[in-house]
């Protein structure tokens, strides 16, 4: 009975003087439990992919207006494009994939300021949206999207190469032909 008053007086003392401590700061960051990493990741995932939503709603906006021909809309959205590009937050990607994301804006930015500058001329605003969509399809693979999308593909785009567009909808609407031959080409699948 002694040894359990004395194991009982000894654990009383250990909890009183290790909750009177407790206004002091931590000198280690906490451990994170397997539960907040997992959904530390997962949200991180999905701001990942979240931060391309404006990106991708005004390049649609901007291809729909190439669809129609309307050269002015297209130079407006492709505007916005620009700004949505230029407020990108790369905070979630690794170094490997914020070098590559830089690149590919940089490269985004400069064509979709091409197509803004040219609002009188679709021919030219088109030459740029045959590399635009190709930067915004390597964005997709890189950074990920919540977003269904798919690489659409016109054989008679740039002069006859051929050429992608991504799209949000499994149906041609092409923009390189607009409506002299808006159904022209393919839907070559979904871009994940």
């Amino acid at each position: 009975m002694k040894k359990v008053m004395t194991v009982l007086m000894a654990g009383g003392f250990f909890v009183l003087t290790s909750c009177a401590g407790s206004d002091s700061t931590p000198t280690e960051k906490p451990t994170e439990t397997t539960e907040q990493v997992n959904s530390s990741t997962q949200t991180e995932e999905v701001t990942k992919k979240d931060n391309l939503s404006s990106i991708l709603n005004s390049y649609f906006e901007m291809s729909e207006n190439l669809t129609n021909d309307s050269a002015a809309d297209a130079a407006k959205s492709s505007e916005k494009l620009s700004n949505a590009l230029k407020d990108f937050q790369g905070d979630q990607l690794s170094n490997k994939e914020y070098k590559e994301v830089d690149e590919i804006m940089n490269s985004s930015i400069e064509h979709a300021g091409h197509i803004t500058e040219n609002a009188g001329d679709i021919h030219h605003q088109r030459e740029h949206l045959v590399l635009l969509s190709l930067d915004i399809k390597d964005l997709i693979e890189i950074v990920g999207t919540d977003q269904k999308v798919y690489e659409a593909y016109c054989p008679m785009a740039n002069n006859n190469k051929g050429a992608i567009w991504v799209t949000n909808k499994n149906e041609v609407n092409n923009p390189f032909m607009g409506q002299s031959m808006p159904k022209c080409g393919k839907i070559n699948g979904e871009i994940k």
